[in-house]
């Protein structure tokens, strides 16, 4: 059995790294094409996500660990099975993609990094994937980030509010 799943995982990762470097070059329906680049986003903002939380934990297991250092000696594989509306998806990314957004996690929680520092190298890196692939639309990862630091400038927003006196009075 174990032989029939090692094959099934190879099928899905050729399947996945073919569908990767063919969404560039696609020709045909237009409608299909954007669909297809859309479904392509999305996954990759998913396997980019799981990556850099991966670098992350990897880190903090880590330094629970009481190993010295900030380097985990980790590594995170250029195929993931990423949750989607019709189950596990295998999705590829380039190793060298892959590399950096595990790093950028491990900095992040190494605390090297800021959560906007963070958030802007990942977009440029992205940048540059979604001109690589030809998308449509930008690939936006680490939305879990941009969440925490639009409720933290709203907080910063409404201290700022109470903090300021009223100007305008009654007459």
């Amino acid at each position: 059995m174990a032989l029939f799943k090692g094959l099934q995982q190879s099928k899905e990762r050729k399947k996945a790294k073919a569908f990767y470097e063919q969404i560039s070059r696609m020709t045909g329906d237009p409608r299909e094409i954007r669909k297809l680049r859309a479904l392509m986003n999305a996954r990759l903002t998913g396997f980019i996500d799981m990556t850099f939380i991966e670098g992350a934990k990897d880190l903090e297991r880590h330094q629970e660990s009481g190993l010295g250092g900030h380097d985990p000696g980790g590594f995170s594989r250029a195929y993931k099975a990423v949750k989607t509306v019709g189950g596990l998806v295998v999705v590829y990314l380039p190793q060298k993609f892959t590399n950096f957004y595990y790093d950028l996690g491990t900095k992040y929680q190494a605390a090297h990094l800021t959560k906007i520092r963070a958030v802007t190298l990942a977009d440029e890196t992205a940048k540059e994937i979604t001109q690589l692939l030809r998308l449509d639309n930008p690939i936006l990862p680490l939305s879990f980030l941009r969440i925490e630091i639009a409720n933290e400038e709203a907080a910063e927003d409404g201290n700022k509010n109470k903090e300021e006196p009223d100007l305008q009075k009654d007459e």
